[in-house]
């Protein structure tokens, strides 16, 4: 019985034994299962979305008396540099860019020059550094220190934008310095520098009291000297005198009352530069050629002051066997030559003398000689076509083609024809008009016309009306080239726009100056129409397109009819210009009344609405 009693307590204590087991099994399996019920695994915290800050540095930021070469700065997480030898600005300018390093969280500068005595030195890192895990960028770090017993601590700022259309310019130069002539920018190497933004905003700071001059430069030699031709400019017409001061905010201070506070800014803080290219493109032949036996192309790097001169060399009266065509800016000549002899000979040597400026801006004559040499590319294909078997077709005979002539033409379009060569006879005769009334042609008095730069283009001018009807009928021999060649017979149908197809600006502008142009734009900013301002301001566009455009004012100067850039030598700005705030829509059939007062033209509003590639609070006004 014992052993039955022993045996039975065995067993239900092996029993219970399991039966405590699969307790704590099931247990922990319903623990482990709703832990697998979580939306996921444990993710360390919210998104790091906080760019790297400084917790230390030596030498300290703003210390005085520094005699090293490296600086190091330590941030509070591991962080990486990129396009650092483009980004880094040192001001003053160095001889030598630092070489530059990070290793964790510390980040090196190491100088590769001694370091001017008694000067504040900044570091101007752009947005160079980022933290290495979620890439959050250190906007506008800079970094200062002072190698003598103190810091210059005055600072101006503003903003820099291109000249002809005030988009903001980015990764230009901006300067200073307290030479206050003009070959300062030329010759020396600025106090200090700093780099535009991607909104062209700029801070130049660490300034001494004192009076400086400005300047803008992108820079393409990277010496910070205006010496390139090709280099953009900008400069502040007034001497800058860095201070502080103070701006008035509105704070509330309940439900129903706002008080005014003063808050203190390093002044100025709203500078203005435009940037421009000076046009002093030397003047030069480009190019030559000749493409035809019987034409010489030239192209020169600038517009013609005056007409080409030209001699075949050894030879006279070349004015007398060739015709001469420039383009509409006058910046190449096509000579066309009409003496077979010159046409047949290969080469053909050409004195040309153009009128030119020279280093003071005086005018001046250039001589050029060239062999305008005609290369036959086509002498294989004429002696195959000569081997051609006798019962093969003969090519059709070489005739004078009409271009240009469009079937449907705006209301103020001309109606227009081209030829490929200069014109020598035009038969009147073979020319005649239809207006079309219910089907019925009736012919109607026109004239043709010769552009006077265009030698090759003849309008047809005649009255006709909005959603007219007519027909141009050429008949052959009508025109005849100075080769001999003749055209074809023609007939044309040509329709006029529809007066409804259009709109109608009405524009008014409040208080114009005697020198204002106002220009509509395409959306592609092209100038579609312009028209000096009168005084009283008021002005009409009919037949404008159906579409979105863009209104500015030139400030015209010299009254030229066209914006002009700016002269650094004479101290000449470029011209100011005033856009309309906001994208005018058309419609058809329309009339569009736009009343503007562009002397009150917020330019920082205006650039950050229709300008930036993206909204940012550094592009408003301080």
């Amino acid at each position: 019985m014992k052993l039955n009693i022993r045996s039975c307590q065995f067993r239900n204590g092996f029993r219970g034994f399991f039966s405590m087991l699969s307790f704590s099994f099931g247990a922990s399996l319903i623990l482990l299962v709703k832990g697998c019920a979580s939306t996921g695994y444990p993710t360390g915290g919210p998104r790091d979305e906080e760019p790297p800050y400084v917790v230390r540095s030596v030498p300290a930021e703003n210390s005085l008396s520094f005699l090293g070469d490296e600086v190091r700065i330590e941030f509070n997480e591991i962080i990486q540099v990129s396009d650092i030898f483009q980004k880094l600005m040192v001001s003053p300018p160095v001889n030598k860019q630092p070489v530059v390093s990070s290793r964790g969280k510390m980040l090196i500068v190491k100088f590769e020059e001694d370091l001017q005595l008694n000067a504040t030195y900044t570091l101007d890192f752009a947005d160079a550094i980022r933290d290495n895990n979620e890439g959050n960028i250190l906007e506008n770090f800079t970094f200062s220190f002072s190698t003598g017993e103190y810091i210059d601590s005055l600072a101006i700022s503003g903003n820099l934008y291109n000249a002809s259309d005030l988009s903001p310019v980015a990764n230009a130069l901006v300067m200073v310095h307290s030479n206050k002539a003009d070959s300062a920018f030329r010759t020396q190497v600025p106090l200090r520098v700093t780099r535009s933004n991607s909104t062209g905003r700029f801070s130049i700071q660490n300034l001494a009291p004192g009076e400086y001059r400005l300047f803008a430069l992108e820079d393409a030699n990277r010496n910070y000297k205006y010496d390139q031709p090709g280099e953009r400019i900008a400069w502040h017409s007034e001497l800058v005198a860095p201070h502080i001061g103070f701006h008035e905010r509105v704070d509330s201070v309940g439900v129903d009352s706002t008080v005014v506070v003063q808050v203190q800014a390093f002044l100025p803080d709203s500078l203005q530069l435009f940037m421009f290219q000076e046009d002093n493109i030397a003047q030069y032949l480009a190019d030559f050629r000749r493409p035809l036996r019987n034409k010489v192309d030239l192209v020169f790097s600038r517009p013609l002051l005056e007409p080409l001169e030209v001699e075949i060399v050894n030879k006279e009266n070349f004015d007398k066997s060739a015709i001469y065509e420039s383009s509409a800016r006058h910046d190449s000549v096509s000579l066309w030559l009409k003496d077979s002899l010159h046409i047949k000979n290969d080469s053909l040597f050409l004195h040309l003398k153009y009128p030119v400026l020279d280093s003071l801006k005086q005018h001046t004559w250039k001589n050029d000689t060239i062999n305008a040499y005609f290369f036959d590319t086509n002498i294989e294909a004429r002696e195959g076509r000569g081997r051609r078997r006798e019962e093969e077709a003969l090519p059709e005979a070489p005739s004078l083609k009409i271009e240009g002539l469009k079937a449907n033409v705006e209301i103020l379009e001309a109606v227009a024809i081209q030829f490929a060569s200069p014109i020598e006879n035009i038969n009147r005769d073979r020319l005649r008009l239809f207006q079309i009334i219910d089907t019925i042609p009736k012919a109607i008095d026109f004239d043709i016309v010769q552009d006077s730069l265009r030698l090759r283009r003849y309008s047809i001018e005649f009255s006709r009306v909005a959603a007219g009807k007519y027909s141009l009928e050429i008949d052959s021999a009508a025109f005849t080239d100075i080769y001999g060649l003749s055209n074809n017979a023609l007939k044309q149908g040509i329709s006029i726009r529809a007066e409804d197809e259009y709109a109608t600006f009405y524009i008014e502008i409040v208080e114009p100056d005697s020198n204002w142009l106002l220009e509509v734009l395409d959306r592609q900013e092209k100038v579609v129409r312009s028209l000096k301002v009168p005084r009283n301001g008021k002005m009409g566009f009919r037949f404008i397109r159906p579409g979105d455009y863009i209104i500015r004012i030139v400030d015209d100067k010299n009254n030229n009819g066209e914006w002009d850039t700016g002269d650094f030598e004479s101290g000449v700005q470029p011209e100011s210009i005033y856009y309309y705030p906001e994208t005018v829509s058309v419609r058809a059939n329309w009339d569009h009344i736009i009343n503007w007062e562009p002397k009150h033209f917020d330019i920082y509003d205006f650039v950050q609405r229709m300008r930036s590639k993206q909204s940012s609070s550094a592009a408003r006004r301080p």
